[in-house]
């Protein structure tokens, strides 16, 4: 006769065997390829999955080999009423290995018009911004009230700086964790970064106008703080040729993230920089500069991390020819072109007629193309067309990555919400 099927508590005691008595590796390899929800799901079944769920070093194992996905970003009509205009804002991470997208954060505005007495009916802004004049926290409609508007300013750790109206907040997707900073809405947010000594975050932020006719001031703010906190001349007082291009200031970083190295953070060369790649040493908190790889001024570049050192895609609006460089040699700036990638337009009638702007996204070479019709083109590194998404209402804006982690953080210890501290909506629409 037929043994019965094992019940419930049989099989749940043998998973936890199983997870308890396997290889570290062989964790390690079934948890990456779990979405984050299931990971958190399992620590709930019994006290042996929570331990093997929540043991740090397997956590910081898997976040290692989570590869980066790039951040897409757009919005929705979420009512074909044209009475009734809600929007639905949008953040999905692109996998580059299978060509699916996964939503991080989403949520309709309806409920947050009501919340901050907005104007009836009026339409809300777009996620993103494609210039620093763009750049804003709500429209003044009058009496103090503002249009809603969300911006995604960075991402490090799997960790993302985002801001809603006046309200900012870093934020983890994969656990949902969460916590408010002080309103930045004055400031010009340059960079989010991880003190390594310390274990704490901070943002880079600094003040003034871009005309260099007044003094720009920067502040270090740690997450958790209300006031920011003036670090001086942020240059070595032998550095003096630099002054008067700090006094210029930075782009913004939802516009030009930088990347973060041991306990530097790069910026990707900038016209206000002399297009030389500046520098600040998170320990000393100066600025410096460093030489970039290609002389040619006109396009664009974007730093990533590629086997530990730093990398660069150099590309043009229109241009079918992209670069990728890695420093090889960090301490005598010396850059070495690991790919040439040359899109073949007339082979893709998507690009024809059209504006387009190509990027390198991966050290693997992955070319994500933005066009003005509302495309994303993926391309591998010899231009062969992998995948087309199209997006009906708003063009795809593509400015991070982000590297999904499910390790505590310090900083989401804190009670959530304190005097004045409001929920963020991200996660209402997942």
């Amino acid at each position: 006769m037929a043994e019965p099927a094992p019940g419930p508590e049989p099989r749940q005691a043998d998973v936890a065997a199983f997870f308890r008595d396997a290889p570290p590796l062989v964790v390690v390899n079934i948890m990456r390829r779990l979405p984050a929800r299931s990971v958190l799901r399992l620590r709930s079944v019994c006290k042996v999955l929570r331990d093997v769920m929540s043991y740090r070093p397997l956590l910081a194992a898997v976040h290692l080999l989570h590869p980066p996905q790039p951040l897409i970003c757009f919005g929705l009509n979420a009512c074909p009423d044209r009475y009734i205009r809600l929007r639905d804002y949008c953040v999905d991470a692109l996998d580059l290995r299978s060509d699916t997208l996964r939503p991080i954060l989403r949520f309709t505005d309806n409920e947050y018009y009501d919340h901050f007495e907005n104007i009836e009916g009026a339409d809300a802004p777009p996620i993103y911004a494609f210039s620093k004049d763009h750049i804003n926290y709500g429209e003044e409609v009058g009496d103090g009230e503002h249009y809603p508007r969300i911006t995604v300013h960075a991402s490090i750790d799997g960790l993302l700086l985002v801001s809603f109206i006046n309200i900012w907040y870093v934020c983890n997707p994969a656990t949902r964790q969460w916590v408010a900073l002080p309103d930045l809405s004055n400031c010009t947010v340059i960079g989010l970064y991880a003190h390594v000594f310390s274990g704490e975050y901070r943002v880079l932020i600094h003040t003034g106008k871009d005309d260099g006719a007044t003094s720009t001031c920067y502040y270090v703010l740690r997450v958790g703080d209300e006031v920011p906190r003036g670090i001086g001349p942020p240059i070595p007082p032998a550095a003096t040729a630099g002054v008067g291009l700090l006094n210029i200031g930075l782009d913004p970083v939802s516009l030009s993230p930088p990347v973060q190295l041991s306990c530097n953070l790069h910026w990707p060369p900038q016209e206000r920089q002399g297009y030389d790649m500046l520098v600040f040493d998170t320990d000393a908190e100066v600025f410096s500069w460093m030489g970039s790889p290609n002389p040619i001024r006109e396009g664009s570049r974007q730093l990533f991390e590629m086997d530990r050192k730093l990398a660069m895609s150099v590309s043009k609006n229109g241009r079918p020819t992209l670069e990728l460089w890695r420093l090889e040699d960090y301490p005598n700036q010396i850059w070495v072109q690991i790919y040439q990638i040359r899109i073949p337009v007339m082979e893709i009638p998507d690009l024809h007629y059209i504006d387009w702007f190509p990027r390198v996204v991966s050290p693997e070479g992955d070319v994500l193309i933005e066009c003005s019709n509302k495309l994303l083109l993926h391309c591998d590194r010899n231009g062969n067309l992998l995948r087309k998404f199209q997006f009906r209402e708003e063009a795809p804006l593509v400015r991070h990555t982000l590297k999904e982690t499910l390790l505590p953080h310090a900083i989401f210890v804190a009670p959530k919400i304190t005097d004045g501290d409001v929920a963020p909506p991200f996660f209402e629409g997942l």
